[in-house]
């Protein structure tokens, strides 16, 4: 149970790589764009609940079982993050429909930056962890 927020940020890292290197640019690339926008329109929201409720996992386990503040705040910054991706995806999703280019624009590179930052913290957490164990 000690190290289960550990395992945790590992899944996350893995998700995260997986779902932004590999399966939205191949959707992208083998699937026609109205096939690929109906597909990464169900597939997203599902990628930013999964890793904010891993998130919150971790963040409830490191409140019972230790002193670690560092992982508590990184834990809780990640499921906010992804629980922000989320609740703006209709809302990019209503920009794209509308063809309201800049506002997709904005809220799409939202979304890549707080998932980059929550990748980049769950790397941290793994980097990091043994040492302050």
């Amino acid at each position: 149970m000690k190290n289960l927020p550990l395992v945790f940020s590992a899944m996350i890292v893995g998700i995260t790589l997986f779902q932004s290197a590999l399966v939205a640019p191949a959707i992208n690339k083998l699937i026609n764009a109205e096939d690929s926008s109906v597909f990464l329109r169900y597939i997203w929201p599902k990628f930013f609940i999964i890793i904010a409720i891993i998130s919150l996992a971790s963040f409830i386990i490191l409140i019972i079982n230790s002193n670690q503040n560092l992982f508590k705040y990184i834990s809780f910054i990640s499921f906010v993050l992804m629980l922000v991706c989320y609740l703006i995806t209709p809302m990019i999703n209503e920009a794209k429909d509308s063809l309201n280019d800049q506002l997709w624009t904005v809220l799409h590179l939202l979304t890549i930056i707080l998932t980059f930052i929550t990748l980049i913290i769950n790397t941290l957490t793994i980097i990091y962890w043994k040492s302050t164990s």
